[in-house]
């Protein structure tokens, strides 16, 4: 007990103390959690699978809205999540595809703490709005039994009219991107929705008290994937994120661009060590529009998206090519190691992942985030990866758009 609690008074003065730059993405809690790219074996519970970790940073209690997107930017499905003061629950996507959500509990659903459990120094409180929304694992759950269509290219009834919005890769395995945002109140809508966002006084909030993590778990193939969520600040304050026109903000492809999300955009370039058949890239980029289902075997409008500058170097720091075709073709995804347009035995890549056209309110501004991952060469080509941080250059909230010669 004594141990857990000092591990939680050391986790309170972090989250304190921890610097926070609104505009640059930085390890501190945030109001908004990005999983830019998850897997499930829709077919086999042995098969791939992603498992999310959301942990409440503060003292106080909170309520979350978990949502579910395509690999094409769509949104499927949401449920709420209730975190006590420092909790943290795990949501195992394999069992919520299969229609098996984690059970949690505010004060007025839980009188008996037998839920939601609180430790000595948490807050635990009522949302009066959660009687009917939060799920139970003996009663069912909100989501549809076409959610695994939905994210396997399959045309579907429940989502998307009969129509498709994602891709079909033919193996059974369901792909996407997931969000999860600090709510003020229990919620089936997702963000985009009128009054979603109301500069932290809508559904949303602007408590910056979350932080995550994700794992795909792929054993057949000997490739496990650890890393951080991408952790997006709110400030309705900053003027990087205050309410106003045409501005970029994380959510600002749905809301007209008028920043009342309050949210940090993502950055637009990176550069990131990448090894010849070795790395694979995880990538998440912001379409800049709203997103529409669409006829299968087609893509929605603005798909396959290309980008503005890819350049190799090897490592002596001489550019050695300049990549060709669109690895980072979607919203989400993974760019596997023998598809990445790799030369160089060792060295660096640097993706500028802006459009090379001017296309909507922001122009050739696209946010995005990617995260690099290498085998050693003392282990198989298709063994154990390990995560090598990409270096973030530029952000869309100043337009930037960095490039080499």
């Amino acid at each position: 007990m004594l141990a857990r609690f000092f591990a939680l008074v050391a986790l309170s003065f972090y989250s304190m103390t921890a610097a926070a730059v609104i505009g640059t993405i930085d390890q501190v809690p945030g109001s908004t959690l990005l999983f830019p790219h998850f897997e499930v074996d829709t077919r086999s519970p042995q098969g791939v699978n992603t498992l999310l970790t959301v942990q409440n940073a503060s003292a106080s209690a909170t309520m979350v809205n978990v949502v579910l997107w395509t690999d094409y930017g769509l949104p499927t499905a949401n449920f709420n999540v209730y975190l006590t003061g420092y909790d943290q629950q795990v949501i195992d996507l394999g069992l919520v595809f299969r229609r098996r959500l984690p059970r949690t509990a505010s004060a007025g659903q839980d009188p008996t703490d037998t839920i939601s459990n609180k430790g000595p120094i948490s807050q635990d409180i009522n949302f009066a709005s959660c009687n009917s929304f939060l799920p139970d694992l003996e009663s069912g759950s909100v989501l549809s039994r076409d959610l695994v269509g939905a994210h396997s290219g399959q045309p579907n009834a429940d989502y998307f009219g009969g129509q498709c919005g994602s891709m079909n890769y033919g193996d059974g395995i369901a792909r996407g991107y997931v969000t999860v945002d600090v709510t003020n109140q229990c919620t089936r809508d997702v963000p985009g929705a009128a009054g979603y966002f109301l500069n932290g006084g809508g559904v949303a909030g602007n408590r910056n008290i979350i932080r995550g993590d994700y794992a795909i778990i792929d054993a057949a193939n000997r490739r496990n994937l650890i890393d951080d969520a991408v952790s997006i600040e709110a400030d309705g304050l900053n003027p990087v994120t205050a309410a106003g026109p045409n501005k970029q903000t994380f959510y600002g492809r749905l809301i007209g661009h008028n920043a009342v999300d309050n949210r940090e955009p993502l950055p637009t370039a990176w550069a990131g060590r990448v090894t010849l058949n070795r790395t694979d890239i995880d990538y998440w980029r912001d379409p800049g529009v709203p997103l529409a289902p669409f006829a299968c075997g087609a893509t929605p409008a603005g798909l396959p998206a290309g980008q503005q500058q890819l350049a190799q170097f090897n490592i002596t720091g001489n550019i050695t090519a300049a990549p060709v075709g669109n690895p980072f073709a979607f919203v989400s995804g993974t760019v596997a190691g023998a598809s990445l347009p790799i030369t160089e035995p060792l060295g660096w890549l640097f993706a500028n992942l802006n459009l090379s056209a001017a296309s909507g309110p922001y122009g050739a501004i696209r946010q995005s985030w990617l995260s690099f991952r290498s085998a050693p060469q003392a282990i198989p080509a298709n063994g154990p990866r390990y995560l090598v941080p990409g270096i973030q250059l530029g952000n869309a909230a100043t337009g930037s758009n960095p490039s080499v010669p």
